[in-house]
């Protein structure tokens, strides 16, 4: 799916990267610190990233579609299920801190373990996405 002969998947992808692993880093901040407002700028960073993430994964779906080589379609699927796994636990977390709005709670370790290996796993299918575009040239011209 492009936009002006821009791949819009390409471009929305760009706001979850960043913004979940933020998320990660301002969690740690109000862990360590205290501090609310790092809290809170989580929870917009997290809030952000998860509805772009969907968003850029229904874009992705549509181009998915399009495929018609069965090994890159495979490498697709495998791109797009390690994304939506990471998007999905994010979600959870995200309707949580939804549901307790505007009180701010404090993350566990555990929570933030979790958050980290999503962002892992989203660097690994981001990876796995440039690999679609450079040697497959999905999405692109050649």
């Amino acid at each position: 799916m492009k936009i002006f002969k821009h791949p819009l998947h390409v471009m929305l992808i760009h706001f979850p990267t960043a913004l979940l692993p933020m998320d990660l880093v301002l969690s740690y901040l109000f862990y360590r610190t205290g501090n609310e407002s790092f809290g809170a700028a989580g929870y917009y960073c997290l809030i952000g990233g998860v509805v772009l993430g969907l968003l850029s994964g229904i874009v992705g779906f549509i181009d998915l579609v399009n495929i018609k080589d069965r090994t890159v379609m495979a490498a697709a699927l495998v791109h797009g299920g390690i994304n939506l796994t990471a998007i999905l636990i994010f979600s959870v977390f995200a309707y949580k801190e939804w549901n307790l709005y505007p009180q701010i709670e404090m993350p566990s370790i555990t929570i933030m373990t979790v958050k980290l290996i999503s962002i892992i796993f989203i660097f690994v299918g981001n990876y796995l996405g440039g690999k679609l575009i450079f040697k497959h040239h999905i999405a692109i011209e050649p």
